[in-house]
């Protein structure tokens, strides 16, 4: 009876997870290659020591111009950390698909794997919020990830997963139409959100260093990780 009992609870737990996932629509893409076994270890060992630094700021932004290997870093960070068991959640921009790969997908796909993570979390976003299909940025980031986060305060700090996502600068495609701009403004205003609540999680982005970007998050309050092609950090 106990057996039957932990079989169905287990399928009733999947059948939420399955219906919050869908109901989310998570939409994402894969990081793309990291760098060569054995390079850059200096840089890639720096960023780990800011991630583990529980008292710096909680964006460390890997900054360089095209070409000198940002995403690399960004995919061997998250296997670094993976190897060590820690919980990643990753996260990739492409300029060619904006109209898919966008701030709500970022969010979504987010708050999927906070609900694989942590079984509190997935009943609280499963308990119908009418937020799940909501358009509006900022109402999705506040029912999708300020609420449950908050919800993990107890949680140890070397517990709790590292979000990266890669391609900053990619959200909003070309940015030729109002659509795609406003993409690209609503990612800016929920991360500076995230920066201003200092969040316990830490949150690793790389990009192009886009004066936007930079006026958004000065080095008074991010980690900036300068790449490149030497190999030379500031």
């Amino acid at each position: 009876m106990t057996d039957l009992w932990f079989v169905s609870a287990l399928a009733a737990d999947k059948k939420e997870l399955d219906d919050l996932v869908s109901a989310l629509g998570e939409n994402r893409l894969s990081l793309r290659k990291p760098c060569m076994e054995g390079t850059r270890t200096a840089i890639l060992q720096k960023i780990e020591d800011e991630i583990e630094n529980v008292n710096g700021p909680n964006m460390i932004w890997i900054r360089g111009f095209p070409g000198v290997g940002k995403s690399a870093f960004a995919a061997s960070v998250a296997i670094r950390l993976q190897k060590r068991h820690r919980h990643v959640i990753c996260f990739r921009f492409d300029r060619t698909k904006s109209t898919t790969i966008t701030t709500n997908a970022l969010w979504r796909a987010v708050a999927c794997d906070l609900a694989r993570l942590y079984p509190s979390l997935r009943k609280y976003l499963a308990q119908g919020n009418r937020e799940l299909i909501l358009s509006d940025v900022d109402q999705l980031f506040t029912s999708l990830i300020e609420m449950p986060l908050s919800m993990l305060n107890d949680v140890p700090l070397e517990e709790l997963p590292v979000i990266v996502i890669d391609a900053l600068d990619e959200c909003g495609g070309f940015r030729h139409n109002l659509l795609e701009q406003r993409d690209h403004s609503a990612l800016l205003h929920t991360l500076q959100r995230w920066v201003q609540a200092a969040y316990r999680f830490k949150l690793v982005i790389t990009s192009r260093p886009e004066n936007r970007i930079t006026k958004m998050f000065p080095v008074s309050i991010s980690i900036h990780v300068n790449i490149y092609r030497s190999n030379f950090v500031i």
